[in-house]
């Protein structure tokens, strides 16, 4: 970055938290169902517990190995960062059961449910309630009591647990009470006239005394913890892989053995502060890792409950839309090999790909398939469809990345299937995640290679796919299909060296240069002609040179229009009088997950790409962006690009202190619900196969 930049920057992570502010405020949002106002909280609930496993201590390391040291960007030393990381988190919290309190109560009057406490029982419930803990949770209890000689490493990653202090003939001791995790959350204690539930912690603290006989139960707290998970792995191609994946599975086992990053107490009007505090000595628990809720720990257990009463009250939710689908899969080659197709999941339907790929599969002219896995759902009919693929003849070659933090495990699973198959399996570059989401399909191997790209911004994953917006991009065009050949043969040798490409652009570095030209391209074009502007739209803004880039246009006035979802450490308001630049994070409904850049200038381009404006996607990962080439598509894109920018109702907008805010008086422009109106605004205009067609086509099929 240009020194004259630095801490003229956003810190990363405590921008991130703003953005996981923004998705707590939609349970707020008069917009917003009512059940979902309920999943919002689960999903920030289940967004910050991977921020306190991998950022957290990310941020620690870096406090530590610098000895307090400044971090250039922002300009704040490493410890103030974790100060003000902590204090903002603290209010995200206040937000977050603030608003639990109020959803819950609404519940009750509307007679949904009632969550509750053991405490509100009636006598009767509470009777039911001990006889359900006597006969269904007792048996799985156990405990451990502190001797000194150890900590809490016995507790992985997530787990809850009481913590109680007992006196047995005059002396204390300190127990450790393990929630089990093979018991579900929630414990229903009447069904009418509508269900009641107690949490399965809340059951077993009112019941100790019980477990524990001849003790006296004196204090108590319900605590839950989270680990740092923030250990690196590097893998690459191996003869065999049976190195790669048994240091794999080595590394998923001692993962969850970090430091605590997070103590997380659930307040209680008879907690013993004095206990808390010794509690907290005993175990080396320290105190920026503690933060006390008003409510039950884990929201995420709020999953349950919208699933069990949306089935009841479907008006309660977002309202169901019907995607496009592709519906004939015999005309979806013959359409590529004329016509490029760019499709926005999931208002076009993800099954479009299966489609394609199972077309692919049954085309007689078919030789190799070679796809990157970075994500797939579990049981995923795309890894389905690539070992059908492979058991017909068809060379199949996927690149997993088993470095997709948390689906290690799955990735594990799906390489050993596609090896049963008869798939060759690559592994991809050491030290760098192979982050592309492409799909070669080769109807002629070699050095003049024929087929069919596909080329997106999101995962091969038809459950998230459902709920994540990406674009994705199918062609036949000979430089979309030379260019990704050249790439996967990088992929597949160990060592090599990044290919020249003829439309494409691939990271590690070749993206972020490629924006940063054309970002004083249009500079340049601006400053001759008064036009040109630059509209992005990622999920997080945070590398220093693009940023740079962008300060050092707008200083003479080129108009940017930035839409960054998640994270983004750009300021606003330095620089100066002709600065023009426009923030939103588009938050609602469905996550906004497709990355765009547009350049406007004599020559404008358009692109899609796998790539978030981060240092990490930029240097540190293989990345793809590909250009939107056709004139159809072009204008599609940009019809798409337009929505977005008028958009004023999903999008929370940046002030120039970096707090994020809503129109008060909106036009009422939804991207989300726009695109929704518009599905098959594009779908393509099929011509059915003739007779003479679909019988030459029986025919190859027949001699294949």
């Amino acid at each position: 970055m240009d020194p004259k930049y630095d801490g003229k920057c956003f810190n990363r992570d405590l921008s991130w938290l703003l953005f996981n502010r923004r998705v707590i405020e939609l349970a707020n949002q008069a917009t917003t169902p009512f059940l979902n106002k309920l999943m919002f909280l689960a999903i920030a609930a289940n967004n910050l517990d991977e921020f306190y496993n991998v950022r957290v201590p990310s941020l620690q390391t870096q406090l530590a190995v610098s000895d307090d040291g400044i971090e250039k960007k922002s300009g704040m030393h490493y410890s103030e960062i974790l100060k003000k990381l902590h204090k903002r988190n603290e209010k995200n919290f206040e937000l977050q059961y603030g608003y639990y309190q109020q959803l819950n109560l609404q519940l009750l009057e509307n007679q949904y449910c009632n969550l509750t406490g053991y405490s509100k029982l009636s006598s009767r419930q509470q009777d039911k309630a001990n006889q359900f803990f006597d006969e269904r949770v007792l048996p799985f209890l156990s405990f451990t009591t502190y001797n000194g000689h150890y900590g809490l490493q016995f507790l992985k990653n997530k787990r809850m647990a009481l913590g109680v202090s007992v006196k047995k003939n005059g002396k204390h001791k300190i127990r450790i009470v393990p929630i089990p995790t093979d018991l579900k959350r929630l414990v229903k204690i009447e069904s009418e006239p509508y269900p009641t539930y107690i949490t399965i912690e809340d059951l077993i603290r009112h019941n100790l005394s019980n477990f524990f006989g001849d003790c006296k139960v004196e204090d108590v707290i319900t605590f839950r913890i989270l680990r740092d998970l923030d250990a690196s792995l590097d893998v690459e191609k191996d003869d065999n892989n049976k190195d790669t994946i048994n240091n794999l599975r080595q590394y998923l086992s001692d993962r969850e053995k970090g430091k605590v990053t997070q103590f997380a107490v659930e307040k209680n009007e008879n907690l013993n502060p004095e206990f808390l505090h010794s509690f907290m000595k005993k175990f080396d628990l320290k105190k920026h890792t503690f933060y006390e809720v008003d409510g039950p720990l884990d929201l995420t257990f709020l999953f349950a409950i919208v699933k069990k009463l949306s089935k009841k009250y479907p008006d309660l939710v977002y309202k169901k839309f019907a995607p496009e689908q592709w519906s004939n899969i015999n005309t979806m080659l013959p359409y590529l090999d004329h016509h490029d197709l760019l499709l926005q999941y999931p208002y076009d339907s993800f099954n479009q790909f299966l489609t394609f790929l199972q077309a692919a599969i049954n085309d007689p002219e078919t030789v190799a398939i070679k796809q990157t896995i970075y994500r797939v759902a579990d049981h995923s009919k795309v890894i389905e469809l690539l070992k059908q693929a492979a058991q017909k003849g068809i060379k199949v070659t996927v690149m997993i990345e088993l470095r997709a933090r948390f689906d290690e495990a799955n990735n594990l699973k799906v390489t050993t299937e596609l090896e049963d198959a008869g798939c060759n399996i690559i592994f991809g570059k050491k030290y760098m995640k192979v982050h592309s989401k492409t799909c070669l399909v080769l109807t002629e191997d070699g050095a003049n290679p024929h087929g069919y790209v596909q080329i997106g911004t999101g995962n091969y994953n038809e459950s998230t796919a459902q709920q994540f917006v990406d674009l994705s991009l199918f062609s036949s065009s000979d430089s979309y299909v030379k260019d990704l050949a050249s790439f996967f043969n990088y992929l597949e040798q160990p060592i090599a060296t990044p290919p020249k490409y003829e439309v494409l652009t691939a990271s590690p570095h070749r993206i972020e240069d490629m924006v940063i030209q054309d970002i004083h391209h249009v500079k340049d074009y601006y400053q001759k002609t008064g036009k040109g502007h630059v509209f992005l739209k990622v999920n997080s803004l945070t590398d220093v040179d693009v940023i740079a880039a962008i300060y050092d246009a707008a200083t003479v006035g080129v108009p940017f229009r930035l839409i960054v979802r998640g994270a983004c450490c750009l300021k606003l308001g330095i620089c100066g009088p002709k600065e023009n630049i426009v923030i939103s994070s588009i938050v609602g409904e469905l996550l906004e997950h497709s990355r765009i850049y547009a350049f406007y200038d004599d020559n404008t381009t358009f692109w899609i790409s796998s790539a978030d404006l981060m240092t990490r996607n930029m240097d540190n990962r293989v990345e793809l962006a590909a250009p939107i080439l056709q004139p159809k598509l072009k204008q599609q894109i940009q019809d798409i690009i337009s929505i977005y920018d008028n958009d004023d109702v999903d999008g929370f907008f940046m002030n120039d202190e970096g707090y994020y805010f809503k129109y008060e008086n909106p036009k009422g422009k939804s991207a989300q619900q726009t695109f929704i109106k518009e599905i098959g605004k594009y779908a393509p205009v099929i011509q059915e196969p003739s007779f003479f067609e679909r019988l030459s086509n029986r025919i190859k099929t027949i001699f294949k």
